[in-house]
């Protein structure tokens, strides 16, 4: 550590105020220890309670600074044909226990071959254990490609894990699926969470998520009561 002669202080100081040096396979650059908020948010302050790390821009505006888990297909996802739950994304994401998380999704799925009439449904799994969930899926169930333009047919408001139908019966060979959904979740036990979809009988025809979807999700508070954050009253 280094005071210098125009009083920056700092580590490794070679420019501005505060220069931190480089992480290594083992030391975190910097590393903060949970504890616990100030009673009244001051502006400036960076906090870290365990579950969130919150930063005060102005007045007692505190906010989440959104510590986000991510996955992003750069290729095609292949799933098969079968009626039970499979994963969107071919992953799930690994949650910790007394957390509510936010998340957001988006993705197109496609196939060419099959005529066998099926509906398909959202849904969530894995070996978390939830207290509760809701989101609301805006989507397009479709035969004129991606970038046809149309109207969303189906926008609801779920609030279970359990797979639940979003669209009409289908059985042409080319159809598409499109959705973008957004929504909360109040993790009980942690473990993995896998956005999933459900086909209620086999098209013949396997679906692929298409290159581009993604998937975020990011820690907002603790679970077992409202979440409240910032100049709230």
């Amino acid at each position: 550590m280094a005071i210098t002669l125009n009083g920056n202080t700092g580590v490794n100081i070679t420019a501005g105020n505060l220069a931190v040096p480089a992480g290594t396979t083992s030391v975190a650059p910097l590393s903060l220890t949970s504890g616990t908020n100030l009673a009244t948010a001051t502006a400036g302050s960076v906090e870290y309670d365990g579950k969130t790390m919150l930063f005060t821009p102005q007045g007692k505006q505190r906010g989440v600074i959104p510590g986000m888990q991510a996955y992003f297909l750069n290729s095609g996802y292949v799933g098969n044909t079968g009626t039970a739950d499979q994963p969107i994304f071919g992953v799930g994401v690994t949650l910790s226990s007394n957390t509510v998380y936010r998340f957001v999704a988006n993705f197109g799925m496609s196939k060419t071959a099959g005529v066998q009439s099926h509906t398909l449904g959202l849904a969530f799994g894995g070996t978390a254990t939830l207290n509760n969930i809701a989101y609301e899926p805006i989507s397009n169930w479709r035969t004129i490609g991606f970038t046809g333009l149309s109207a969303p047919d189906n926008i609801a408001y779920i609030q279970t894990a359990s797979s639940t139908v979003v669209t009409t019966a289908g059985a042409t060979s080319a159809r598409q699926f499109i959705a973008v959904y957004k929504g909360v979740v109040s993790i009980n036990a942690g473990g993995t969470f896998i956005p999933n979809y459900t086909l209620s009988a086999s098209p013949t025809g396997a679906y692929t998520t298409a290159a581009g979807s993604f998937f975020e999700i990011w820690p907002i508070g603790a679970s077992g009561s409202n979440v409240s954050i910032g100049a709230w009253a």
